[in-house]
């Protein structure tokens, strides 16, 4: 196929013949010599990155791991910039392949911005592998299909959309230096529910949970998408308390119980400005979060108001668990925040029986 024959596609069909060339693909065991062959189906060789110079993928930043770029055109993706990702450790052994499409897909001709594109993208994504992605995460908003040996995702990092095939079997969902903050998941894929690194106090909780909420607020927007996340008592689930994001909402609703027999606290919510309303204590934290403002300042507000009203609930740190849900056009996936440091509560049965179904929607 000559330059020619394609250069008047529009971005949905330039990403869709993409995705015709690479899901296909069998990388073997993802050793390179493997990748290798795989990519000369569609006519693709790799070549090493200069030593000492920056990967070809300039949006993405010098990273010691990428060892392989895409040759141009006849001999690397027609669409975007392409490089593979190497183990630091195992220089033969192929973690994934990258294309950055926001460079020569032409996505600007019918499509307002990244956000605009990655969604057309995701949408494409989920017509040609057969459904919704099995999980969203951030940040750098991130959807991603499971598939045995070969998961795909769509990413919006560093402003840039970015295609991944990711070698499932070694793990290589990787953010390289960039962990998720969060994650969405089918029930089936939800990871194990203790954390990663347990909180030792009320201060450390507030700081991550700042950080997640801020996450949160930012990203899950642009699928687009809501969220609400529980913070409550394992002896006592009445005990709770609970922030909600509504897409382009300017605000995180935050809610705390109204009071009653045995639920202490009252007095001292009263005070910190949470009014009834709706059977419940409410407060809201005004953001311009969900429209692109990266400060962290109303999220902190929120989560130092959250962690206040758990301590006013006597809700004690080693009682303490959290759930909740993203909710996409597709369905719900169960929220995952693997550095909060308290653990995940077990979903209700009739509640990840819903999420299943959104899931395989």
């Amino acid at each position: 196929m000559t330059t020619d024959a394609y250069r008047g596609w529009d971005s949905e069909t330039r990403f869709r013949r993409l995705l015709d060339e690479l899901v296909p693909l069998d990388p073997g065991g993802w050793r390179l010599p493997d990748v290798r062959t795989a990519l000369s189906t569609p006519g693709w060789e790799i070549r090493p990155v200069v030593p000492g110079g920056s990967p070809p993928d300039l949006a993405r930043g010098p990273r010691p791991e990428v060892a392989w770029e895409l040759g141009h055109y006849p001999r690397g993706p027609r669409q975007g910039v392409g490089v593979l990702t190497v183990a630091a450790e195992d220089p033969e052994q192929v973690l994934g392949l990258e294309v950055n499409l926001s460079y020569g897909i032409a996505y600007d001709d019918d499509h307002a911005h990244e956000l605009h594109f990655a969604q057309t993208a995701r949408e494409v994504a989920e017509d040609v592998l057969g459904g919704p992605p099995t999980r969203l995460s951030g940040p750098g908003s991130r959807a991603v299909w499971r598939r045995p040996g070969t998961s795909v995702a769509i990413a919006v990092d560093e402003g840039c959309v970015v295609l991944q095939l990711l070698c499932t079997d070694q793990g290589a969902e990787f953010r390289r230096g960039r962990p998720d903050q969060w994650r969405a998941a089918a029930r089936a894929d939800l990871s194990a529910p203790e954390p990663e690194r347990p909180v030792r106090d009320r201060e450390e909780l507030r700081e991550r949970l700042g950080e997640a909420l801020a996450a949160l607020c930012a990203e899950v927007h642009t699928f687009p998408g809501d969220f609400t996340l529980r913070l409550s008592s394992l002896r006592d689930p009445l005990r709770s308390v609970v922030a909600v994001g509504k897409g382009w909402d300017d605000a995180l609703r935050l809610q705390a119980p109204a009071g009653g027999p045995g639920l202490p606290g009252a007095d001292r919510l009263t005070a910190s400005g949470w009014q009834h309303g709706d059977g419940v204590r409410q407060h809201t934290v005004l953001t311009a979060l969900a429209m692109g403002d990266r400060s962290r300042g109303p999220a902190r507000e929120a989560a130092a108001l959250l962690v206040d009203a758990l301590r006013a609930l006597e809700v004690d740190l080693a009682d303490l668990a959290y759930s909740g849900e993203v909710e996409v056009p597709k369905g719900a996936r169960h929220l995952e925040l693997p550095h909060l440091g308290i653990p995940r509560a077990a979903p209700e049965p009739e509640e990840a029986a819903g999420a299943g179904a959104g899931a395989g929607a």
